[in-house]
């Protein structure tokens, strides 16, 4: 297991998990990648930048987001962004865009676009959890699902 220091420069990573701990300067957050590496960010650095990307502790876990430090007036932010896709190709959650910009879809074809996404969630959470060892539990599929449902409504 590897601890990767935002200071030494940006990190992607398809977050496995992030549990909450104490450090030396507060409450911080582990996120930790499917590769075993880990990174410490402050809590409320965490949960500020997740929220901006419309995820929660929750609903990251499968997300391949970069993390960095940005300076600014000689202060030091952190930063997360969505990466548009991890190493095997499988493209990335997008955040959410407001529902009224989506078509009009009758609720059968909601249904079974829905459908498509858990499915779809279920393939490609399960190889990657499969893969790294991880165990795959319900609200990592919710939340994949969700993810490619917005995404799909979008394109349709």
């Amino acid at each position: 297991m590897a601890i990767h220091k935002l200071a030494n420069g940006p990190i992607t990573m398809t977050v496995a998990s992030v549990a909450a701990k104490e450090g030396n300067f507060g409450p911080q957050f582990c996120f930790t990648g499917i590769d075993g590496t880990d990174v410490y960010v402050s809590e409320m650095a965490g949960e500020q930048q997740l929220g901006r990307l419309n995820l929660s502790v929750e609903s990251c876990i499968g997300a391949t987001i970069t993390m960095g430090q940005v300076k600014k007036d000689n202060k030091t932010f952190t930063n997360f962004a969505l990466a548009s896709a991890d190493a095997a190709g499988t493209p990335a959650p997008v955040a959410a865009t407001p529902v009224s910009a989506a078509p009009k879809l009758t609720l059968d074809e909601l249904v079974a676009l829905y459908s498509q996404c858990v499915q779809n969630s279920v393939m490609i959470l399960g190889a990657q959890c499969e893969a790294a060892g991880i165990p795959m539990d319900a609200s990592a599929i919710q939340a994949g699902a969700a993810t490619l449902f917005i995404a799909a409504r979008n394109v349709k």
